[in-house]
């Protein structure tokens, strides 16, 4: 009797965990929790890295941007959205032309359906969302601004393109325009964060991309959101050189840009 009660329970506790495996499978998990563990990563990984140390020390020789430690922890924060939300990057962006309007609105909409996201290798990897040039650039500002850095808006360098500008200070407080290209169109295939192959200041006015294009409570499944953190968290803080190479290789893959 005292054997078939406990086989009895060993199977509900069996079941249990199975339909508790089952519902953690479908969870979906709010934007503010993807940006909560990314900034963790930000402050506690990123922050200390020597990499991103020494690569801030060259974008101050390249840009005469600030040392501060204000403008170090943006840039850190602004590097994190750029590799993440790039065409080809962390998260799996693949650039075509959609013609929709300059926001994210429809890399959310994508998201919320991709319950399972191929990302263990590059040979298996997936896109994760298609988007054009205007959408990636607002997605990078939208994130980065929900990461904390105030001073990011959209660029159009052509009329028919679109990156990201950062706006960072120099020494004596003046702002500085820092490029950060969203996809490789019009420009070679080792440009990235900071390029001069387009002129920042060829556009009077950049303004501050304020838009909410989702709410903090907005959800994405759990799967996707894991991929997104471990994404960062696996390959956010190599340097810019492995980073583009990588990149590439997934643009080639995928058929992008």
């Amino acid at each position: 009797m005292k054997y078939c009660v406990a086989l009895f329970i060993s199977l509900l506790l069996i079941c249990n965990s199975s339909a508790q495996t089952s519902s953690y499978n479908l969870e979906l998990v709010t934007y503010r929790k993807v940006l909560s563990e990314l900034e963790i990563i930000a402050e506690n990984t990123f922050e200390p890295s020597k990499i991103l140390q020494d690569e801030f020390i060259q974008l101050q020789k390249t840009h005469g941007i600030s040392s501060d430690k204000k403008n170090y922890r943006d840039f850190v924060r602004v590097r994190l959205a750029f590799e993440a939300t790039r065409d080809s990057g962390l998260w799996q962006i693949r650039w075509t032309v959609t013609d929709n309007e300059p926001n994210s609105d429809a890399i959310w909409r994508q998201w919320q359906k991709r319950l399972n996201p191929q990302y263990k290798s590059e040979v298996t990897a997936q896109e994760t969302a298609i988007a054009e040039c205007d959408e990636l650039s607002a997605l990078f500002a939208f994130v980065a601004r929900g990461l904390g850095v105030k001073k990011v808006g959209l660029f159009w360098p052509t009329w028919n393109h679109t990156v990201a500008v950062w706006t960072s200070m120099d020494k004596l407080n003046k702002p500085v325009r820092i490029i950060i290209p969203t996809s490789q169109i019009f420009i070679s295939a080792d440009a990235t964060l900071g390029t001069k192959e387009f002129d920042p200041d060829k556009q009077k006015t950049i303004y501050d991309y304020s838009r909410q294009d989702v709410a903090l409570s907005h959800k994405i499944p759990a799967s996707l959101a894991r991929m997104m953190v471990s994404q960062v968290q696996k390959f956010g803080g190599k340097s810019t050189a492995f980073l583009q190479a990588r990149r590439n290789r997934l643009s080639k893959k995928f058929g992008g840009s």
